[in-house]
């Protein structure tokens, strides 16, 4: 997962033009100082995250722009990124949805699985129907764990309720 993150980071450094998938950075500065970096932004920025020892698809992460996060000394860290238009996709162990996180902005990291917001969210279930709206949240992508601070609306479908039909 960190390798992804810093094989787009490292392509952007190189200035090739080139990154992971289909990520084309579309604005480069060069470094004016060796203590302070300057993020390029990256449109259509995507992460996919497999086990790994199994090799099935996890996580994926897309978002319509993406930089790399500025570090307390003026450098970047390649395994935070600073996204625009996030879609975060869980998957089962067949490799199915099994829900989706969208969020106008909010922070990624690479290595842990963490997103992390003080904006608005929404998380939904198609199994089940269950979907949340709110403003803050943090998901834990090692536990699959989302955690909402703030204004929090949970709508379920009436389908949740309705008594399974008797088997003959």
């Amino acid at each position: 997962a960190a390798l992804l993150g810093l094989l787009a980071f490292g392509a952007w450094a190189q200035g090739n033009g080139s990154t992971v998938s289909t990520n084309a950075p579309t604005s480069a500065t060069p470094p004016t100082q060796p203590s302070r970096a300057t993020a390029a932004t990256i449109r259509q920025w995507g992460i996919s995250l497999r086990d790994n020892a199994t090799g099935r698809l996890q996580l994926r992460f897309s978002s319509t722009e993406a930089s790399p996060a500025p570090s307390e000394k003026g450098g970047l860290v390649p395994s935070l990124w600073d996204v625009t238009g996030l879609r975060l996709e869980s998957f089962r162990p067949d490799e199915t949805s099994d829900f989706i996180i969208e969020s106008p902005s909010c922070r990624v990291n690479v290595n842990t699985k963490d997103v992390g917001s003080g904006g608005s969210f929404t998380a939904r279930r198609e199994s089940d129907g269950v979907s949340v709206r709110g403003y803050g949240f943090q998901f834990d992508g090692t536990e699959r764990r989302l955690t909402v601070s703030n204004s929090v609306h949970i709508e379920l479908r009436t389908r949740l309720f309705q008594p399974k039909p008797a088997s003959p």
